[in-house]
């Protein structure tokens, strides 16, 4: 993924951090700054970059959460990106049966409850269960206690983050959690479809209300940046499950386009762009062997910063996938690679080449066609 750097790889998911990650770091940076108190500047930044980075790591557990589980029901997880916002899992494609996918779900918010159970066990050994009850009965102390910036108030604001994220998640809106909980349970009992639809508008109406509540004065931004974020995911998930049953009819012979132009590993990147500047082709075979495959998008990102003497061999992919012309699309884009692509065989030949691309044109010709 672009503008993003890999930290590790867990059961072969790839654990990425997105370039713009760094402005949450900027963020609690200041934070800690401004809000310092008594405490000395650099401790007080120090303190919030260390609890920033510990909750975010408690964001690639919940989305392990999800991607281990997905994996046992035969999902494949593409990876993992953290982002400024939170952490998104990529699954390959849906679970079929609702049970498979609410248990999936399910799986991210009960990290999070995981780890608030354990945070909380730990600063009750820290701080003592006396020095705790004593607070909890009186109420008083508890503001101390978390602006003293030491080990103590990391854990009991860990403890409190954790219960934030899973009760966040369980909204019932797209994207969050409660979204695909929601859905799964409407699809045992409806239309795939129509539990989609349902569950979209339910978390489009929950958003239109988080977007009037961040009006009342004071006001509130967050809410409203929430409420954005709540409707704008509720429509993308309602319009790629539209997508999908548009395409459950085809396979992949109807929407692979011929393997056309070949490439030589030998030829330079450069080059080759500039030739293929105006060619329609989404993915080239790269003779070899093996054979390869390089994507149109791929190889003119990489021409623009390649070496003068890169060659097309040293960018193409040799581990793709092979699929059937008889292969339902669906289960196609499962196999897809990062560079969404695969290699079409019959009887041991290549007959064609299968983009994203190329499946997002048969469907825009389909929508437009109302078929």
């Amino acid at each position: 993924m672009s503008w993003s750097m890999r930290l590790f790889t867990v059961r072969g998911i790839p654990v990425r951090v997105h370039a713009s990650f760094l402005l949450i770091l900027v963020w609690a940076a200041f934070i800690g700054f401004s809000d310092r108190g008594r405490n000395s500047a650099l401790g007080s930044v120090a303190f919030m970059l260390i609890f920033t980075v510990l909750l975010f790591v408690c964001v690639v557990l919940h989305e392990l959460g999800h991607s281990l589980v997905a994996q046992q029901f035969g999902v494949k997880v593409h990876d993992i990106t953290l982002w400024p916002i939170g952490g998104v899992a990529r699954l390959a494609n849906l679970p079929k049966r609702p049970s498979a996918e609410f248990i999936i779900t399910a799986a991210g918010p009960l990290v999070n409850l995981v780890l608030a159970v354990l945070f909380g066990l730990a600063a009750v050994a820290v701080i003592s269960p006396e020095r705790l009850l004593n607070l909890a009965a009186t109420g008083r102390g508890w503001f101390r206690l978390i602006a003293s910036q030491n080990l103590a108030s990391l854990l009991v604001l860990l403890t409190i983050q954790n219960l934030l994220l899973a009760v966040f998640n369980l909204l019932p809106a797209f994207p969050l959690d409660g979204g695909r909980l929601l859905r799964s349970f409407l699809a045992a009992l409806l239309p795939f479809r129509t539990a989609t639809r349902a569950a979209s508008f339910v978390g489009q109406g929950l958003a239109v209300v988080l977007v009037g509540l961040s009006f009342l004065p004071p006001g509130n931004f967050f809410l409203a940046v929430v409420g954005a974020f709540v409707f704008i995911g509720a429509w993308q998930e309602r319009s790629q499950v539209m997508t999908l049953e548009r395409l459950a009819r085809f396979t992949v012979r109807d929407a692979m386009q011929p393997v056309g132009r070949q490439l030589h590993p030998d030829e330079g990147l450069a080059d080759v762009a500039r030739q293929i500047a105006a060619n329609p082709q989404t993915v080239f075979l790269v003779a070899g062997e093996p054979v390869a495959i390089i994507t149109r998008e791929g190889l003119l990102k990489a021409a623009r910063k390649a070496a003068p003497d890169a060659t097309v061999g040293q960018l193409a992919r040799r581990d793709f996938a092979q699929v059937s012309p008889h292969t339902e699309l669906e289960i196609a884009q499962a196999s897809f690679g990062p560079d969404g692509a695969v290699v079409v065989v019959e009887e041991g030949v290549i007959v064609g080449l299968l983009s994203r691309a190329d499946i997002a044109r048969l469907d825009a010709a389909h929508e437009v066609l109302g078929s």
